[in-house]
């Protein structure tokens, strides 16, 4: 009898479990109550126990057939998946692929926005210096440096798959591979001090010799490098003489870049935003339609200063010297490696300054399209938190806007600071006002996978010390 009563209690607590499932259901409740009673009437337990966990075990199968039934509509009736629940977001990761090897070069222009243009395309030339190993070339290609300047090898240059910017001498091979023609370096480095300070190469003879050389290479762009002196922070030449000598200077050459290196070249980390503003007065000299580039600095180890007193060149460094040059106007850039100590190499960054150097490199080229495309129509600002200083630059490519944006503050004081003195560049937050921009619009943060949302006509974004974000965003 007790286990007549368990039974009948465990039957008729799951009858009331489940009496709103369909009539399937119910039927099998009443078949069951029924064999149930019949064998009540035989009192045999064993007989009771076997029977019933056999239908218990059908009904269990039951209600779960039911279940399912009942949760699932007719496969006609299927609602169709979104298409955004298909599928996660899709990373801008590129805008032109890397090529294994460049192409053959049929002909080199200049485009409207001061860009290099390989026939008919965009390239932005990462150029090496002064390697005179040959064999290095390859090993430059995979740090993502596509242009080898200084001495180079054209045939070389050609094998390794890159482009070459040669000394121009009669005997020039025609491969395909030379992209340009490059002055003599720094014909502006100053000799003498003051108002005594006269130039290396007068701009008469620069202008002579650039003519001849047109004469024999009539359809070759021609490249020069200057020193920094045309600056308004250096003060080697006269205001008066600068104004006179440095017009002359960059009238004659198609493609126009200059050096500084505020750590490797004299010791001052402080003046790490000379680079930009120095390309941006390069930029103003040349005017609007020549290209301009900056040499940056890639390792300690000059022989102007005591080795033990030089700071250390870092990859946050470079990398921040490699925007600012970027969004203050120029289409190229080159990088400098010697080290003359504790002892001489025409290679001489770090293997974390070679990985920096990959990265960095890659990215320009693969957003290579944006950095020379048309700069943009919209009314934009960038203001960081504290008065922090900051840098943008703004273009427009196949209907999307991108932002270039660095943070170039340089801690407080920094612009007292004595040669050696360490910095202390410091974060904050940037808000960009953007004309045109909605509400809830997407912004992509490219190669960091974010994504922010608008507000209506800005957003905001955080800037660790020297900084910086490529934003794409679909207007």
């Amino acid at each position: 009898m007790v286990i007549d009563k368990l039974v009948s209690n465990c039957l008729f607590g799951f009858m009331s479990k489940f009496s709103r499932e369909s009539n399937k259901i119910l039927s099998l409740r009443l078949i069951l109550a029924d064999e149930f009673q019949t064998l009540k009437k035989r009192k045999h337990i064993l007989i009771q126990l076997l029977v019933l966990s056999v239908l218990f075990t059908g009904f269990i199968l039951t209600v779960y057939s039911c279940n399912k039934d009942d949760q699932l509509p007719p496969e006609e009736e299927l609602p169709e998946e979104k298409e955004e629940e298909k599928k996660d977001t899709v990373w801008t990761e590129t805008l032109v692929d890397i090529p294994k090897k460049l192409e053959m070069i049929q002909t080199v222009s200049i485009g409207d926005n001061r860009e290099i243009r390989v026939n008919g395309n965009p390239f932005f030339p990462i150029m090496s210096w002064a390697q005179s190993k040959s064999g290095v070339y390859p090993i430059l290609k995979e740090l993502g440096i596509n242009t080898h300047a200084g001495y180079a090898d054209s045939n070389a240059a050609k094998e390794a798959g890159t482009y070459c910017i040669a000394d121009y001498t009669s005997s020039l091979p025609r491969n395909g591979h030379i992209l340009a023609l490059i002055y003599d370096d720094e014909p502006d480095m100053p000799q003498g001090q003051g108002v005594n300070s006269v130039p290396r190469q007068t701009p008469q003879e620069v202008n002579e010799n650039i003519a001849g050389a047109r004469q024999t290479f009539p359809n070759m762009l021609i490249f020069m490098t200057l020193t920094s002196h045309f600056m308004r922070e250096q003060t080697r030449y006269p205001e008066n003489v600068k104004s006179t000598i440095y017009p002359q200077f960059v009238s004659s050459p198609d493609v126009v870049g200059f050096d500084y290196y505020p750590i490797y070249g004299s010791g001052y980390p402080s003046r790490l935003d000379w680079v930009g503003s120095g390309t941006a007065q390069l930029a103003a000299l040349a005017g609007p339609e020549k290209p301009v580039y900056a040499w940056i600095e890639t390792s300690k180890g000059s022989q102007w200063m005591t080795y033990e007193k030089q700071p250390d060149v870092l990859p946050i460094h470079t990398r921040n010297e490699v925007w600012q040059a970027i969004i203050n106007g120029a289409t190229a850039i080159g990088y400098f490696t010697h080290a003359w100590k504790p002892a001489f190499k025409e290679f001489a960054p770090t293997e974390e300054m070679q990985n920096e150097l990959k990265r960095i490199n890659n990215q320009i080229t693969r957003f290579s399209p944006a950095i020379l495309a048309p700069p943009a129509q919209n009314n934009i600002s960038m203001v960081l938190a504290g008065g922090l200083n900051g840098q943008f630059k703004a273009t427009t490519f196949e209907g999307d806007l991108y932002i270039f944006a660095v943070n170039t503050d340089l801690g407080e004081g920094a612009e007292n600071a004595r040669q050696f003195d360490p910095i202390s560049p410091r974060g904050g937050k940037a808000v960009f006002t953007v004309e045109g921009l909605k509400a809830g619009t997407q912004i992509e943060v490219i190669d960091e996978k974010r994504i922010i949302t608008a507000q209506e006509g800005s957003f905001t974004d955080d800037f660790e010390p020297l900084a910086e974000h490529i934003y794409r965003i679909l207007l």
